[in-house]
């Protein structure tokens, strides 16, 4: 089966001041499939993935995405105000919307099937009515990654998704994040080692630079089933 890359990181460095958080940064990330992103706490993983997301700019070397391919970050913390009265439908629309909005446009009947279809995914169905601040915290993420698929991005780019959930939570995340790679490109930062690889079908290692793993299973067979912490 052809593979086709959609990423390809070459020679990239970022740094912080005078600290280089990542170096010589070589991978390619392929289409339709779910890269886990592991290392040690500071290691530059979070780096890694705003570089990709195009949050940050490398200091040096180059970033190619296919440029027909658009991605969407959802950060490892909320931020925005959960109380706000918003509900899950509402908060999922949102992900539908360009970046030039007009004031007191509604919502196109494609914008919400596509919504609604993202909830879905997600297995929230029969939440779109409720307040965000009435979801647990594994619900909240998820009603985030469904806003990142509403925004019909091909590349899903999540930092430590899984952080904060209790076991259960998080194992329903993996079968969620699972079923998404069969049409969309996913990138995973986590530090559930055992877990994350075992539903992943590449990883990259991250400390300081990056070392590609064509299979997962090839890291998780080095590591030992050792916890990164």
């Amino acid at each position: 089966m052809t593979r086709n890359p959609i990423v390809t990181f070459e020679n990239v460095r970022f740094c912080y001041d005078e600290v280089c958080a990542v170096s010589d940064l070589n991978f390619t990330i392929y289409e339709k499939s779910l890269t886990a992103v592991v290392g040690p706490n500071g290691g530059g993983k979070s780096t890694l993935l705003k570089l990709l997301s195009g949050l940050i700019k490398p200091d040096k070397g180059l970033i190619n995405v296919n440029d027909s391919h658009a991605i969407a970050y959802v950060s490892q913390f909320v931020d925005f105000d959960t109380s706000f009265p918003i509900t899950v439908l509402e908060m999922v629309l949102t992900g539908t919307l360009c970046k030039k909005v007009k004031p007191f446009c509604k919502y196109t009947r494609d914008q919400r099937e596509r919504a609604l279809n993202s909830i879905a995914r997600v297995s929230l169905d029969g939440y779109e009515g409720r307040g965000i601040n009435q979801l647990s915290g594994g619900e909240l993420k998820r009603a985030i990654i469904a806003r990142a698929l509403a925004s019909d991005a091909d590349i899903i780019v999540l930092d430590e998704a899984d952080g904060n959930l209790d076991v259960d939570a998080a194992r329903e995340l993996y079968g969620i994040l699972e079923g998404l790679k069969s049409d969309k490109t996913i990138l995973v930062a986590s530090h559930h080692l055992n877990d994350i690889l075992d539903i992943a079908d590449s990883a990259i290692y991250v400390r300081r630079t990056a070392t590609e793993y064509a299979s997962s299973m090839d890291l998780k067979q080095k590591l030992g089933g050792r916890i990164i912490l």
